[in-house]
């Protein structure tokens, strides 16, 4: 995967029936090629914990919609469910306004399972630490986060044929659980969203092709504003509790 620390970019995400990706796929194919990490264009499987507050801070945040916000996460990714994690990062993907930016550092899994089971983390402060976990472990100590809901869901990645700075995801089979361990077991999970439907990303640096925008509005997609989060938390509770996120 890639392993990027910091890049501010655009998204814009359309929520589709899943049995219609093999014909988006073809519809883009002069725009799009497999991204490299796909195994073949298989995909992966992405493993995301998110962190919040106890009054869920940061789902208000975004439901209230909130030009400034930030989710911290756990994130890895495996080749099949079940499998060891590839590789984890910490993750902070902020909003600022329109823009995305999102920071990650690599974290062994020794770390990542302390960082699960310590209620409000504190990460000794270090020359070498990054300023992605140096801002997470302040996070933690302002707002008391902890972990609140896995996400996790099959992806298959795209970048741009002719634009380098584009790529584009197909999400599919989008589960969550409130069991926030890193081998949370299968019964555990849920869908966030029905099985036969599928979010689809496009994302960007500054600018897009409006011939690509004009390609995606003549396959009958128009932009949705969707969260993983949002939608995984809230689907947790209304499984496990019968009503909605407290607040």
């Amino acid at each position: 995967m890639i392993s990027g620390t910091y890049n501010n970019r655009f998204e814009i995400k359309y929520v589709v029936e899943t049995q219609r990706l093999p014909e988006i796929e073809a519809g883009l194919s002069d725009f799009l090629e497999p991204d490299p990490n796909s195994a073949g264009g298989q995909g992966y499987f992405v493993h995301s914990i998110y962190f919040d507050s106890p009054d869920h801070r940061l789902y208000t945040d975004k439901i209230e919609g909130e030009l400034v916000r930030i989710k911290p996460r756990i994130r890895c990714y495996r080749s099949a469910p079940g499998a060891p994690p590839r590789e984890l990062f910490l993750e902070l993907k902020g909003r600022y306004d329109r823009v995305v930016a999102k920071r990650r550092t690599p974290i062994d899994e020794a770390l990542a399972t302390y960082m699960l089971e310590t209620p409000a983390p504190e990460l000794n402060g270090s020359a070498t630490m990054s300023s992605a976990l140096g801002e997470f472990s302040y996070l933690c100590q302002r707002y008391r986060l902890s972990p609140s809901v896995t996400v996790f869901y099959h992806r298959t990645p795209f970048h741009g044929a002719f634009y380098p700075n584009m790529r584009m995801t197909f999400d599919r089979a989008v589960q969550c659980s409130l069991s926030t361990r890193l081998d949370s077991p299968a019964d555990a999970f849920h869908y966030a969203l029905p099985p036969n439907r599928a979010i689809v990303e496009l994302k960007y640096n500054e600018k897009v092709s409006g011939l690509l925008l004009r390609r995606l509005r003549s396959l009958g997609l128009h932009q949705r504003t969707v969260s993983k989060y949002a939608i995984s938390l809230e689907a947790c509770y209304r499984r496990v509790y019968r009503g909605r996120v407290p607040v």
